[in-house]
């Protein structure tokens, strides 16, 4: 039977597989109806279509569609225009109708024809277009591509600039006069609305005849609609349209086919998506939902806008307003190719299962890739696919998107339902059992995929090979589909099986004429075979493989490639030695060092072929560094080398030589190739070494994994040979910093191991230790941290740095060595450069000068007092006992100074000499190595200045003020002797004692004198001088005090009272007790003794004037006028005003303020 009369379908009949959205007309539409294929992703779809385009208003106006060519997203978009126009069709019912007999297969049919019905309360009006056909070679913006097709759909000429000048007469009202004009004119207005030239020429008669415009005014009226197509924007375009869906009462949609083609047309430029987005808002804001988008894409939008690097930030309205995203998948394809196409004749099912159950292992062996497509293993499988392969339905879309170049142009011929039709036609006469193979499918793709230039040099390859069933251009097609899927490995088996064209063909027999094929074309230079993969040879990597045949690989070339993959084997560049230390392990090939560190241990490889065990075994007795290695023979390594080595300098000079696309696939592919080789010599490389002979010392190590037993010969015999002294564990950087941190007490628990315990029971450094006895030898002389690290890495030590660090910062701790001229171990600086090996480096150390603890005891028992904060310990390195001092005697020089200043200021003469203090601060200073021994020869007097500035300090803060208001009270004294007011003979006292007191004072500094003593006598001389005078003054003011009182309430005839005159007033209280201290005045009156005798004079004067004031005032008498005899002088009168709630206090406060006379009136004011 033959595959034609498997099929449902009539393989014969020409099937439309190419839908054109703006082919629309009654006839295609009923057709294309009767031909669609529900699937159940186009159901889903639909579903969310309906539900979302029966919302009335919304700003969400758009539906993006996508799926790459022949995924049927064109179809889909016109089967939504279809549904939306409804319009009624040759047979007699309406799209809606017609379509609803495609959903039998639904899962939910009944739901899908309500929401379909639903459409009829939403007339719309559906503008549908191709716009990469329509505006991608021109520079339309997508507005004005919309507009002028929008204008075709409203009847105007397909012609954009006619159908422009048409859409403006009309909005004037003259569109029917220059039709009739033009008709009557006795032209055909529909032939001549196809030429713009023409139709302009007409129309501006008909303007100028019938429309009563001159010329230049028609010739303005329609310049100026071209121009406003020409600056039409997005907002303009807007308004057209939601004018016309008001006015229209209907919904208007735009079907836009192929948008993504369109928008990415202009590379590396992003107008077309921007003014996309900008007619989207505007149709959104203006409209809201009365007009709606529906486009159609290869690509998803958010991948749309990734893979052409837009700013996704400049495109947030695109995307809120296409929020509808349908994405139509390989499933949908597969589906309907299956349905359209390939669907079976029920009578063949047994046909299929015969076959089946007949072939079942070899169809499941041909179908397997070795690759993520699955095999063939059912009976239902094999039926619904065949006579494809399931696989080759998942790997055909696969290959049309991953191929590269792929221009709109091409859509056509890639469709994945064009393929299989194509396939199908070609092979319809063949006998069941017959299958594609991977030859049709490269036939059907052809020169529009592959090009014409790749199809013609595979069929040359047929020319000189003589074939049996596989062809050699059958091995080219198959590789040129298979380097498209990476999924699939391009081997022999592989091939093998693509090329199988019938069920029961044997694959051991095709791969057999399959490896002779690959032979022939290997040797041709059409490709190349490396690790069992199979790749195609272009014309540039042709003369890249010539060009390394003819490139050369010397000795030293080979050498060098040998050296890097061993490197590869030989990773470690030291050893570890037990717990302790790691040593330096060096590698040498050819008598060049290929790796490892120097300054250690070294293993010495021979050549891989011709050694001489004999000599080696020789020259090891005297290298007892060294171990020797010598590889099994093989050839075939160094063959190998030189064979990567041409190769690499090929690609080397190729990177130079060539530019492109193509040069960087070839330097790709044979770049892995490469490494693939190196992989391979490491290999090699492994195996000869694992199986050769190791030497070291005379003695031989042969067998198997010697590169294992290497690394245990290092470690077990080599390292202890030669690093005697090498520690057999390590130290951390903890124990370290612990070395000069922790109590003196715990220093014995610092180290667990022997090798670094190097403290006694007492946490004292033992200095015959194995770390700290070399150290101390090799610090006799200043040297750097380098070379302190140098040599213990050496043999016979191999000391690890921290070890090294170790042995320092316990030397240091001791007080053994200085680093950086500071014996301090407590200061941070030493404490950072101990713990950092860099540091450590650029540090100088040398055994330094240490301190007797009984000199110790002695400086501390002289230092310590002389410190504020902090005190000297015995543990204190003898920087600090030379600080500490320093600040001490300091502090002592300053005390002592600053005392001596304020002796002087009392007036004493203290007789201190601090030089020596001050040559001992120059002594500790310049930290000379005697200058603690100085120190101590001069501790008696140092603690008798101590004894001295402590006596002071206590004097000065009893005696300071008190003798600073003696020196005031003497310089009063003084005052008033110089202005004579004393008697002779008190004068003559006083000054006495002012003498002897003055005298006194610079002894003061003593502390023998008795300074208080004296100022106490001169003081009571003082007083008794003063206090007759002072009584005498109380008396004076005893006496007027009295008469004041006794005359206080006379009245004279005039009426008038004695206490209200203005001479009397009242004089001060006489003093109580004189009270003197600091100061020649009284403590109590403020008055002294000259200012006392003084005031007695005129207190005298004063009662004397008070008493004949009075007399005067007694006698005085009233005042007459005139005729009328003795007239009474009227009271004063005096307004006050109080408040209405007031306290005692304050009005007696307000009446005590008064200055009136008895008889003077009150008048009372309440305040509110």
């Amino acid at each position: 039977m033959k595959i034609k009369e498997l099929l449902k379908l009539n393989i014969e009949d020409e099937i439309p597989l190419v839908i054109k959205a703006d082919e629309l007309n009654l006839e295609t539409a009923q057709k294309e109806i009767s031909q669609y294929i529900v699937t159940h992703q186009i159901e889903q779809h639909l579903e969310t279509f309906l539900d979302s385009y029966r919302v009335a208003s919304t700003d969400k106006i758009g539906f993006w569609i996508s799926g790459f060519f022949g995924s049927g997203k064109s179809y889909f978009a016109k089967m939504l225009g279809y549904l939306l126009m409804n319009e009624p069709l040759p047979l007699g019912v309406t799209a809606r109708e017609y379509f609803n007999e495609r959903l039998g297969n639904c899962a939910n049919p009944e739901f899908l024809k309500g929401r379909i019905k639903s459409l009829s309360s939403i007339p719309a009006v559906v503008v549908m277009f191709e716009i990469i056909a329509e505006g991608a070679m021109n520079a339309e913006t997508p507005q004005q591509v919309m507009f002028k097709k929008f204008l075709q759909r409203l009847g105007y000429s397909s012609v954009a600039s006619v159908a422009i000048m048409e859409r403006e007469l009309d909005a004037f009202g003259h569109l029917n006069a220059v039709k009739r004009y033009i008709e009557e004119s006795g032209e055909n207005y529909r032939q001549v609305a196809t030429n713009a030239g023409e139709f302009r020429r007409l129309v501006l008669r008909a303007m100028a005849e019938k429309l009563d415009y001159s010329k230049d005014e028609a010739s303005d009226f329609l310049k100026s609609a071209v121009e406003k197509f020409d600056k039409l924007s997005p907002a303009d375009f807007a308004e057209q349209c939601v004018d016309y869906a008001k006015k229209s009462g209907k919904r208007l949609v735009f079907i836009i086919d192929e948008i993504g083609q369109y928008v990415v047309s202009l590379r590396n430029n992003d107008d077309r998506i921007l003014e996309l987005q900008g007619v989207a808002e505007m149709l959104s804001s203006k409209g809201n939902g009365a007009v709606r988008l529906i486009v159609t894409s290869q690509e998803k939008l958010d991948q749309l806008i990734v893979n052409n690097a837009y700013d996704k930030r400049k495109l947030g309205k695109l995307t809120d307003r296409f929020e509808g995203r349908l994405d139509l998948t390989s499933e949908n394809v597969d589906e309907v190719a299956r349905e359209r196409l390939l669907k079976k004749k029920p009578e063949n099912s047994a046909l299929f299962s015969r076959m089946m159950t007949d072939n079942q292992g070899n169809i499941s062996a041909l179908t397997n890739t070795e690759g993520s497509y699955k095999k063939t293993e059912t009976k239902e499988e094999f039926m619904a696919y065949y006579p494809f392969h399931p696989y080759q339905f998942h790997m055909l879309p696969d290959l049309v998107q991953g191929s590269a170049g792929a221009t709109y142009n091409q859509a056509t011929e890639r469709k994945f339902i064009f393929l299989v039709d194509h396939i199908l036609k070609a092979l319809k006469d063949e006998s069941f059992g017959r299958v594609v193979n991977a030859a049709d499918l490269f036939d059907a793709l052809g020169t529009r995929f592959f090009g014409s230039g790749v199809v013609n040099d595979v069929n040359k390859a047929d020319k000189e090979y003589k074939a049996g069933q596989v062809k050699a251009s059958d091995i080219l097609k198959t590789l040129q589909i298979l380097k498209n899927l990476p999924e699939v490995a391009a081997t022999e088996t592989v091939i093998a099986r693509m090329l199988c064209k019938r069920v029961n063909d044997k694959q051991y027999e095709v791969q057999k004429e399959v490896n002779e094929a690959i032979s022939f074309l290997e040797k041709g230079k059409r490709l190349s075979r490396y690790n069992g993969g199979i790749t195609l040879v272009t014309d540039l990597e042709r003369e890249f493989i010539e060009e390394v045949e003819n490139a050369a690989a010397d000795v030293p070339d080979r050498n060098e490639e040998i050296r890097t993959r061993l490197s590869d084997l030989f990773s470690y560049k030291e050893l570890p030695y037990k717990n302790g230390p790691s040593i330096p392990v060096e590698w040498v090939f050819a008598d060049k060092a290929f790796g490892g560190r120097k300054k250690g241990l070294k293993v010495k490889i021979s050549p891989f072929a011709g050694t001489k065990r004999e000599d080696l075994e020789f020259e090891s007795m005297n290298q007892s560094d060294t171990v020797y290695a010598i590889p099994e023979d093989n050839s075939a390594i160094e063959t190998l080398a030189g064979e990567i080595k041409k190769l690499e300098a090929s690609l080397n000079a190729f990177r130079t030589k060539k530019t492109g696309g193509e040069i960087q696939d070839v330097l790709t592919k044979y770049a892995k190739i490469l490494e693939e080789k190196r992989k391979t010599l490491r290999d090699d490389l492994r195996q000869s070494l694992d199986s050769g002979t190791l030497i070291y010392a005379g003695e031989t190590l042969t067998g198997e994994h010697l590169l294992n037993k290497l690394k245990e010969l290092l470690k077990d015999k080599v390292i202890p040979s030669l690093y005697s002294e090498i520690t057999a564990a390590s130290i951390t950087t903890r124990e370290i910093e612990n070395a000069l941190t922790k109590p003196q007490n715990t220093l014995k628990t610092l180290a667990a191991d022997a090798d670094h315990s190097v403290f006694n029971e007492n946490g004292e450094l033992i200095e015959t230790h194995k770390v700290i006895s070399p150290v101390i030898a090799f610090l006799s002389e200043t040297r750097s941290g380098s070379d302190l690290l140098d040599k213990f890495a050496a043999a016979p030590y191999g000391w690890a740095q921290e070890t090294v660090l170790y042995a320092a910062a316990c030397l240091m701790r001791a007080g053994k060595i200085t680093i950086n001229a500071q014996d301090s171990y407590s200061k941070p600086e030493i404490l950072k450069t101990l713990k950092s090996a860099s540091d450590f480096r650029s540090a100088k150390l040398r055994c330094g000068v240490t301190l007797d603890p009984s000199d110790k005891a002695r400086l501390m028992e002289l230092i310590n007092p002389l410190l504020v904060e902090g005190k000297l310990t015995v543990p204190s390195p003898r920087s600090d006992f030379i600080a500490r001092a320093l600040e001490g005697l300091k502090r002592l020089d300053e005390k002592l100074t600053g005392l001596k200043k304020e002796m002087e200021e009392l007036g004493a003469k203290p007789d201190w000499d601090l030089n020596l203090t001050r040559n001992l601060i120059n002594e500790l200073t310049g930290k000379g190595d005697d200058c603690l021994a100085k120190l101590l020869e001069s501790a008696q007097v140092i603690g008798e200045l101590r004894a001295r500035a402590e006596k002071t300090a206590g004097f000065l803060e009893k005696n300071r003020k008190p003798i600073q208001k003696q020196k005031e009270f003497i310089a009063e004294i003084e005052g008033e002797l110089a202005k004579i007011a004393f008697a002779e003979t008190q004068a003559e006292e006083i000054a006495a004692l002012v003498k002897e007191y003055k005298d006194t004072l610079p002894r003061i500094a003593g502390f023998g004198t008795d300074l208080d003593n004296t100022f106490e006598k001169l003081r009571n001389r003082y007083k008794a001088c003063f206090s007759i005078v002072h009584q005498k003054r109380n008396d004076c003011l005893e006496r007027i005090g009295a008469y004041l009182e006794s005359i206080r309430d006379l009245k004279n005839p005039a009426g008038k009272r004695t206490a209200d005159q203005p001479w009397y007033r009242k004089l001060p209280v006489p003093c109580g007790e004189l009270e003197l201290r600091y100061s020649i005045k009284c403590e109590n009156c403020h008055i002294g003794y000259r200012e006392a005798l003084l005031e007695i004079g005129s207190l005298e004067k004063e009662l004397e004037t008070l008493k004949e004031s009075c007399d005067r005032f007694l006698q005085e008498k009233p005042e007459t006028k005139g005729d009328h005899g003795n007239v009474t002088e009227k009271p004063p009168t005096k307004r006050v005003r109080i408040k209405r709630k007031t306290t005692y206090r304050e009005l007696k406060n307000e009446i005590d303020a008064l200055s009136l006379p008895e008889t003077a009136e009150i008048e009372l004011e309440l305040e509110d």
